[in-house]
């Protein structure tokens, strides 16, 4: 800035209109220079008070973030749960596919799943050959078996316990069955990963998904301020920095809001001599609105 615009800035400020000043004596000659440094410095406030580094740059205030959400799968559209301005939470179902077969073969997988007759029945089996083998074992004490028919008992005892062993890993099977049919039907449900408002929704029940997008939702808390900086101020603004959001919306006129700068450019445009500030904005309440042009005053404390 130039010093005569700092100076009309903190002029305006303060009341005092600058065409006093050059109606003035120290208007005349350098000691007009050194009249209104002094001026200039006298205004500007002292301790811990804020500075003004950089006022009056013309930002716009977007969505934080903004989704393109579409299905994981293809498929017919079933349900549309939300539409344009509708508010959802993150993890919220927005929409379903048409699932009728994934559900079926969920049902089947749970009832395999659950079923444990199998298991029952080899532990029955088990359980039976151990006592046959004790028997055995005291017979075999009195020589009143041969030792071929001794190994055959032993042999089905062990049988009947591996048994019991392969009926129980076809049971964890079973379950991952299940588990794998949940997903397959959880994929046919199309859900937002983020909190927001509906922007768009582009399809309806009855139309085909594929790879484009069924509902497009912003972000609204907090929004992010977008601003364009002249090169000339690089090194000024830092990460952290407070700035003065003001907005020309009904409602807003003579309200400022405060934001914080989060990210600056690190490559600047070297075509217009520019960089990127961007700030965030904490809207808890949803009232700020977005897609609107700003003003921000940045503040060094």
């Amino acid at each position: 800035m130039t010093l005569l615009a700092v100076s009309r800035n903190w002029l305006s400020r303060y009341g005092m209109s600058l065409s006093l000043v050059r109606r003035s004596p120290v208007y005349l000659g350098a000691g007009f220079a050194a009249s209104l440094c002094a001026l200039t410095v006298a205004l500007v406030p002292s301790g811990n008070a804020s500075l003004e580094v950089l006022s009056d740059m013309d930002c716009v205030i977007e969505p934080s973030l903004t989704v393109e959400l579409g299905s994981a799968v293809p498929g017919l559209l079933a349900q549309t749960h939300y539409d344009r301005g509708d508010y959802v939470s993150a993890g919220t179902v927005v929409a379903q596919l048409e699932s009728s077969v994934e559900r079926v073969s969920l049902a089947i997988a749970e009832h395999v799943a659950s079923s444990s007759t199998a298991i029952d029945q080899r532990q029955v089996t088990a359980a039976f050959g151990k006592r046959t083998l004790q028997r055995n074992e005291q017979l075999m004490k009195t020589s009143g078996l041969s030792e071929q028919a001794m190994d055959q008992v032993s042999t089905e005892a062990r049988i009947a316990r591996l048994q019991v062993v392969q009926e129980t890993e076809s049971q964890r099977l079973a379950q991952l069955e299940l588990a794998r049919a949940q997903a397959v039907l959880d994929r046919r449900d199309i859900t937002s990963p983020i909190s927001g408002s509906v922007v768009q929704r582009y399809k309806s029940n009855g139309e085909y998904v594929d790879s484009e997008p069924v509902y497009q939702i912003a972000q609204l808390n907090p929004l992010k301020v977008e601003v364009i900086v002249p090169i000339d101020y690089l090194g000024s603004l830092e990460t952290g920095m407070s700035a003065a959001i003001s907005i020309a919306v009904p409602g807003f006129e003579d309200k400022t809001m405060k934001a914080t700068v989060r990210r600056i450019d690190s490559v600047a445009d070297a075509a217009s001599a520019t960089y990127g500030v961007r700030l965030l904005l904490d809207n808890p309440d949803f009232t700020i609105p977005s897609g609107v042009r700003c003003q921000v005053d940045f503040f060094a404390s």
